[in-house]
């Protein structure tokens, strides 16, 4: 979004500071962004909300963006967790002309502003982020939404500093893809899972775990991996399959296991991803403890397991012996039989 300091009075957007939103009052601009602007309102008891307003010019244009808009307000308003933004009310302002969805004001920004101003972020906190965020795409997906748009941008702070995953304007109902024209792509390029760059319409949740991985990257490296890639770049990234670098030529102190799992988040193929966030949840959580075991480590520690000697085993050794025994009694009863057969033969041709 750009900065409201440098935006001007045509780029402001339909409503200006002191104006009247139902029973709230806008106080500032908070940003502007592809799909419109977001105000800081406050209503008649105190309490602060972020309003965004979708662009009037963009609905004339095409009303498929004005279902998208209001597909987020829907699924937003219908699910609750602690790492979802909260839609209090949504609809269409016919007066003015304009959707609006009401929702939860962020004030601890986002993870882009995090790493803007720190650079790398502590291990464990770049942890915690991933598998909060994680778990809130994990009910997304559940309910048969794909976010389709993980990024920095769209992952927010409250005052308490608990991440919250934003802007599901580009989320796709699973069994409704109306919202979404065929080859048509949808997201943000740097932040694309390879499938998605190729086809945006035709994904699964991986896709949300690639994104994420990419966005955990971020936090451990100080920097997108796709910094300064062109989106044709990116592309022909995306057709070869070509594997990011490891984590750890940015970031060293960045433990094997956990570069692991990050490499089974950003697997340039969508099948040797983790099939859910679950399961992405629960690998990050075990590699920050360090009790997940690398597949190298399980080979060397399968080879230096002792052999089982259960060819010790006394009841295993009488076994053998018994059954050599019989074996060698069947062969000599067979030997004598053989030869008992030869002596009548030759008996009989002498008669």
């Amino acid at each position: 979004m750009r900065d409201p300091s440098s935006t001007s009075e045509k780029e402001s957007g339909p409503l200006k500071p002191g104006d009247r939103f139902g029973d709230c009052t806008v106080e500032r601009l908070l940003g502007q962004g592809s799909m419109g602007s977001v105000y800081l309102v406050r209503a008649s008891d105190g309490v602060q909300y972020a309003l965004k307003v979708m662009d009037p010019e963009l609905a004339r244009k095409d009303p498929t963006y004005k279902e998208r808009f209001l597909h987020e307000a829907v699924f937003a308003m219908k699910i609750h967790h602690k790492n979802l933004i909260s839609v209090h009310d949504a609809g269409e302002e016919s007066e003015r002309g304009f959707c609006y969805i009401l929702m939860d004001y962020m004030p601890g920004g986002t993870v882009k502003d995090l790493v803007k101003k720190k650079g790398a972020l502590p291990i464990s906190q770049a942890i915690q982020i991933a598998t909060q965020v994680a778990v809130a795409m994990e009910v997304a997906h559940v309910h048969g939404i794909i976010h389709r748009d993980i990024k920095p941008d769209n992952i927010m702070f409250d005052a308490d500093g608990t991440p919250k995953l934003a802007d599901l304007g580009v989320a796709r109902f699973a069994d409704d893809a109306r919202v979404t024209q065929v080859g048509m792509i949808v997201g943000t390029p740097a932040y694309m899972a390879p499938e998605q760059m190729l086809n945006s319409h035709h994904i699964d949740a991986r896709a949300d775990i690639y994104s994420l991985g990419l966005v955990l990257y971020e936090m451990l490296a100080g920097k997108s991996p796709n910094v300064g890639s062109t989106v044709m770049g990116l592309l022909a990234k995306s057709i070869k399959g070509e594997p990011l670098p490891d984590v750890r030529t940015m970031r060293p102190e960045v433990s094997a296991s956990v570069a692991y799992v990050l490499s089974l988040m950003l697997a340039p193929k969508v099948e040797n991803r983790p099939s859910t966030s679950r399961t992405a949840v629960d690998l990050l959580t075990r590699a920050a403890a360090g009790l997940l075991l690398m597949p190298e480590a399980r080979s060397e520690a399968a080879a230096a397991r002792p052999r089982p000697s259960w060819w010790k085993s006394p009841v295993v050794v009488i076994a053998l012996v018994l059954l050599a025994l019989v074996g060698g009694f069947m062969a000599a009863w067979w030997i004598c039989s053989a030869r008992n057969g030869d002596s009548a033969a030759e008996e009989g041709e002498v008669r």
